[in-house]
């Protein structure tokens, strides 16, 4: 009997011990760390996909929006300071309901906001890694600070998200990935000293052509907020109009004929300009040596006075 009740007592102990262990291994699902944009986007594969491609994001940190797109579905621009030089940036789409924007989930979050949000799905889209705010995942989202400082853009040359060429007929393809600028995407990004050297490319016609002595790249204005009417382009694009910088949210875009074998295709970067602040053109040189001729009038009259 004495036996039987040691043996009881140890094995007591012995159980409870295991189940501490067990319990220090096993991840706490509630005091777990939510999912960053970074844990999202940061990807080796070729293709660019999110590891996370398809799954629902429980609790997801968010980040600060940056640019509010009022299309047919809205999104938001969201950046992560964490990550302000690459994998930092993602977009987010309301599928929650039709109609004008005002009915959409997310009206009242303005730019500068930290947004959080809960049960949105990852999902790869034409080039893009996108999360989706679908009401079949009942998501919500939380304001978690206001006026924040919004980034920076990151200055890139023309050949880092070189235009795509033509070839063959009809496939319109950057000639080389490699180096990738994945990293950039959804993140706002700069190019300088450009010119409009073409217009109405793309898929949609409504790309233009950015040059300088580095090469090319593809813009468009359709999430331009200051671009008048339905319009293609923003009121400053012109042909031969020179830019002294060019600003805005770096996307890929990828649609490919569903013909077998495919009969067309495009796959291309492109600088989404935001504001009438994303176009910026030099002062006109006659400006600048107005400006110069005043500066030389005061520095004389100040040696005569001397």
């Amino acid at each position: 009997m004495k036996r039987r009740q040691a043996f009881g007592l140890k094995g007591l102990v012995l159980v409870l011990a295991a189940m501490l262990v067990v319990s220090a291994i096993a991840p706490d699902s509630a005091s777990a760390d939510p999912t960053t944009i970074y844990d999202i986007q940061y990807t080796t594969d070729a293709t660019g996909d999110s590891p996370l491609d398809g799954t629902t994001i429980a609790d997801f940190a968010g980040g600060i929006v940056i640019h509010k797109f009022a299309g047919s579905r809205p999104r938001l621009a969201l950046y992560d300071p964490a990550h302000s030089d690459g994998w930092g940036g993602i977009q987010l789409k309301d599928w929650t309901a039709g109609g004008s924007y005002a009915k959409k989930a997310y009206e009242n979050v303005q730019v500068g906001d930290w947004v959080s949000f809960t049960n949105v799905v990852v999902e790869e889209y034409r080039g893009g890694t996108f999360l989706q705010y679908d009401g079949a995942t009942s998501p919500t989202y939380k304001v978690e600070s206001t006026g924040n400082a919004l980034p920076s853009p990151i200055v890139l040359t023309t050949a880092d998200i070189a235009a795509p060429v033509e070839n063959p007929a009809e496939f319109w393809l950057v000639a080389n990935h490699a180096p990738s600028p994945e990293q950039y995407e959804s993140m706002l990004v700069q190019v300088r000293d450009v010119t409009v050297s073409g217009m109405d490319q793309g898929k949609n016609l409504d790309n233009y052509v950015l040059s300088n002595t580095a090469g090319n790249c593809w813009a468009s204005d359709y999430m331009n907020e200051d671009k008048s009417g339905l319009v293609d382009y923003h009121s400053l694009i012109a042909m031969n109009q020179h830019f002294e910088s060019v600003t805005g949210i770096f996307e890929q875009y990828t649609k490919i004929s569903s013909s077998n074998p495919p009969t067309w295709a495009w796959d291309y970067y492109q600088l989404l300009t935001t504001s009438d602040d994303s176009l910026v053109v030099p002062e006109p040189a006659s400006m600048g040596l107005l400006l110069l001729g005043g500066a030389g009038l005061m520095l004389r009259r100040g040696r005569k006075r001397a």
